[in-house]
């Protein structure tokens, strides 16, 4: 599985790309440490679908976690 971050996400994650290999099923959670992380101001994208940190992945996923953007 490949996860990627963009923006502040990167910051708060401490990095930028990661590639990451486990057996069957997870859910995202048990991979990434969300403990610290304003969920309301990330985005998260798998397989171009939006997201929540309990969905379950593969390693054929790609993750995608971004900063949320709005403005007028």
């Amino acid at each position: 599985m490949k996860i990627r971050t963009i923006g502040f996400a990167e910051k708060l994650l401490g990095f930028k790309e990661k590639k990451i290999t486990f057996e069957g099923k997870k859910k995202l959670s048990e991979i990434i440490d969300f403990t610290d992380i304003p969920l309301n101001l990330i985005a998260i994208i798998i397989n171009e679908k939006a997201a929540l940190k309990d969905h379950v992945v593969q390693n054929n996923d790609d993750v995608i976690i971004t900063q949320i953007v709005a403005g007028g």
